[in-house]
């Protein structure tokens, strides 16, 4: 699992992934966490290879896991 750094995202307080597993799991700034199933691993690898400083994170969490329809539950460890 890689932990990626947060900058300022208004939506996103964490953020780690596997793309082995193809899982993501976020957690909101308003406290909540979420396990993402069946992420595709392109969009893990644009994200951990391609990605610059200014990658909005609530953008990729968006178009890469809540519309794509990842199944999901809700918490992680850590």
């Amino acid at each position: 699992m890689t932990n990626l750094k947060v900058n300022n995202s208004s939506a996103i307080a964490a953020l780690n992934v596997d793309e082995l597993e193809q899982i993501a799991q976020v957690q909101f700034t308003n406290g909540q966490k979420y396990t993402y199933f069946g992420v595709a691993k392109d969009a893990i690898r644009n994200l951990l290879y391609k990605s610059t400083p200014d990658t909005s994170l609530g953008q990729w969490v968006n178009n890469n896991l809540l519309s794509a329809g990842c199944r999901y539950q809700f918490g992680f460890e850590g």
